[in-house]
């Protein structure tokens, strides 16, 4: 028999904390087990690995689920970011995938997924807030994924960085995500609602 998949009472938790930070706005949740790192580089990049888009959800169930799913690299805490629908909208064009997510040949669930097809640069512009669970503790082999996670991501954004410094005339003091930029996005942080199981 098909069914959808039953969510966790840690889905849940976190799902609760979500809808409370969401209210009745139009926002859009993405779940990640990558919080530090996205808010270091201020970028939410797209895979390198299958669908060539950021995903996000209109579903706090499904947010939660992808949130608290382990990965090999991941920095130990799942969290959701919760963003403005409308702001994003503003300066991406927002694609609806009506496609379900199959577990199994019987067991499904509808991810409400938006996709942006771009990296989606200076995250805390569209940011309400951030809600996480707990912390588990990572082994020494996680750690070392991790680092090697962190510095790909970093990678990838300076190579970002170079693709977004302007050709024409010389201009180099344009160039986005120095250390000014992230300390002014770290002292925006502050206003960003951050709630933790």
């Amino acid at each position: 028999m098909i069914h959808h998949i039953e969510y966790t009472t840690a889905e849940r938790e976190l799902v609760l904390l979500a809808r409370k930070l969401a209210t009745n706005r139009d926002v859009l949740y993405h779940g990640t087990r990558y919080r530090q790192s996205i808010l270091k580089t201020e970028t939410l990049f797209r895979p390198e690995v299958g669908v060539d888009a950021v995903s996000f959800t209109r579903s706090p169930e499904v947010a939660a689920y992808w949130a608290l799913l382990n990965r090999d690299d991941d920095e130990g805490r799942g969290s959701i970011m919760v963003c403005d629908r409308q702001s994003l909208a503003s300066r991406y064009k927002i694609k609806c995938n009506p496609q379900v997510y199959w577990h199994s040949d019987t067991t499904f669930h509808d991810e409400a997924e938006e996709q942006i097809f771009d990296n989606v640069t200076k995250i805390g512009d569209h940011l309400i807030g951030i809600v996480s669970g707990p912390t588990v503790k990572l082994s020494q082999r996680h750690k070392i994924l991790n680092r090697e996670s962190e510095k790909m991501m970093d990678a990838r954004l300076q190579q970002l960085e170079c693709q977004m410094i302007p050709r024409s005339r010389g201009k180099r003091d344009a160039r986005p995500a120095s250390a000014r930029q992230l300390d002014l996005f770290e002292n925006r942080t502050r206003a960003v609602f951050l709630v933790e199981l």
